[in-house]
């Protein structure tokens, strides 16, 4: 168990350098500051209702939260496929149309919602059978998902390659390998993969979300737009107008963030991720209102998600209600502790409120979390001058 939560514990801190785009997140620019600057002037903000998007904005009804989903050892087996390890009628081969989807919905899953015991006790049933039959591609990509959930990249890595030498033609082996390899820091050898997959299934939109997911998360936002337009051309889906939004909102188009966020609500209502995509689009326009309504209705669909309440919190502090939004981002760094960006964001909220010493305990955490995020510096950099400036006051 030690081990188990080792890894889950390196798994989580790779996810929180990954978080919340820098476009949206809190700095502090002055000494003191109690209200936020919105990204334009309240001269500016227009009511989210007028703008000509053509879109609807799609019914936005409270639903009674959906508790925190902990998958044990069956339910683990049945995303793959209700046999016990989804042995196909073809030897050998991964049922890629059903085991795509399933796969990745396992790997994208939050940590704390994965009961670690019944992945090693899967793990070592794999293992078993892998010796009666080391030549499965099916099984080596099986226990190669199971190991990346883990936090073993580097084992998954090894039994996906081995099952895409048993099977060069899975192109389920190929973007889980895309997606390895992009985690590691091998980008050349990620986009390879993926153009491998994509040339076996090119009519498979998750593939390109996929994509465009490990392009975004390395900065190439541009290229993960192209990606992201290119799934929705062959199949629309919350998930990927709401990842095009993310993308859009970091290339300064508030407007297509808007458009695109409101589509994905509109085609999943009941997709969490879509709400908070949505929000993040509206507060970066200027809205006040909308925003707290959107990101209620993300936290009702998502309770578990930390994204969720941290753009709860963020709508809160744009309104005014400091405590609340303090409230939240508590919650969303209770939810992930290794999130940098809701540490920064709690230590903003903090500072607002004139709580100087434990906003600085968070600054510092978010960097120790992760160094690169600049927000966080300039923040404690910022409040630490404002701290001295008091004491020389005094």
């Amino acid at each position: 168990m030690q081990l188990a939560s080792y890894k889950k514990t390196l798994l989580m801190m790779a996810a929180g350098l990954l978080l919340v785009p820098e476009c949206l997140a809190f700095t502090l620019k002055r000494p003191i500051r109690t209200k936020v600057e919105t990204p334009e002037t309240s001269s500016q903000a227009i009511n989210a209702e007028s703008l000509t998007t053509g879109i609807p904005e799609g019914k936005i009804e409270p639903e009674q939260p959906k508790p925190a989903r902990e998958l044990s050892k069956t339910a683990l087996r049945i995303l793959f496929d209700p046999l016990e390890f989804g042995e196909s009628a073809e030897p050998k081969r991964l049922e890629s149309t059903r085991d795509l989807p399933r796969a990745l919905a396992l790997i994208r899953m939050p940590s704390q919602n994965i009961e670690l015991k019944s992945v090693g006790d899967l793990i070592v049933s794999l293992r078993k059978r892998i010796t009666d039959s080391p030549r499965s591609a099916a099984l080596r990509i099986r226990l190669g998902t199971f190991l990346y959930i883990a936090g073993d990249s580097e084992g998954a890595g090894q039994e996906i390659r081995r099952g895409i030498g048993f099977d060069p033609g899975n192109y389920v082996a190929h973007a889980l390998m895309a997606k390895i390899l992009n985690e590691v820091g091998d980008a050349q050898a990620s986009e390879l993969e993926f153009k491998q997959a994509i040339k076996i299934a090119p009519d498979v939109a998750l593939l390109h979300v996929m994509q465009a997911e490990c392009m975004s998360a390395r900065g190439d936002i541009s290229e993960a737009i192209n990606e992201y337009r290119r799934a929705i051309g062959i199949q629309p889906s919350a998930e990927a107008l709401s990842g095009l939004a993310d993308c859009l909102l970091q290339a300064s188009d508030t407007i297509g963030a808007v458009k695109a966020a409101r589509q994905a609500v509109s085609l999943d209502p009941s997709s969490g991720k879509a709400h908070v995509s949505l929000t993040k689009a509206l507060l970066k326009y200027g809205e006040k209102e909308t925003p707290v309504r959107t990101a209620r209705q993300a936290t009702l669909l998502s309770p578990t998600s930390a994204d969720s309440h941290a753009v709860l919190g963020r709508s809160l502090f744009t309104r005014g209600d400091v405590r609340g939004a303090i409230d939240e981002f508590r919650q969303a760094v209770s939810l992930d502790p290794l999130n940098a960006q809701a540490h920064n964001d709690l230590g903003y909220a903090l500072y607002s409120k004139g709580d100087m010493f434990s906003a600085i305990n968070e600054f510092r955490l978010a960097l120790r979390i992760n160094p690169r995020l600049g927000e966080a510096r300039n923040n404690l950099e910022v409040a630490i001058y404002g701290l001295a400036s008091g004491k020389r006051r005094q």
